[in-house]
């Protein structure tokens, strides 16, 4: 494989594990998920996706540098529509 698909791999699967870890969380205070987490992940997955098109980001490496991953990774100030997205997609999985 070549780097930036090792990159966007690497990417990917730390969104999962993001993605799961919050899940676990959600669930450990009682709460219960309504949907398929393979519906969570590929909702979040789409949602990366969505934000590294919309920052102009195509091809090889785009993934890596969608600015959505900044907020499910790390936490760091996003823009406001990328904190909004993630909200809505988390409450989404959480809520069908």
């Amino acid at each position: 494989m070549d780097d930036q698909s090792d990159i966007e791999i690497r990417a990917l699967r730390d969104v999962i594990d993001a993605v799961e870890d919050r899940l676990r969380r959600f669930e450990a205070k009682n709460g219960v998920v309504l949907t398929e987490r393979a519906e969570v992940y590929a909702t979040v997955v789409y949602a990366v996706i969505a934000s590294a098109r919309a920052s102009g980001h195509y091809g090889a490496g785009s993934l890596a540098r969608a600015p959505l991953l900044d907020e499910i990774l790390m936490g760091a100030e996003p823009e406001p529509w990328e904190t909004a997205i993630y909200a809505v997609v988390i409450d989404r999985a959480l809520t069908q």
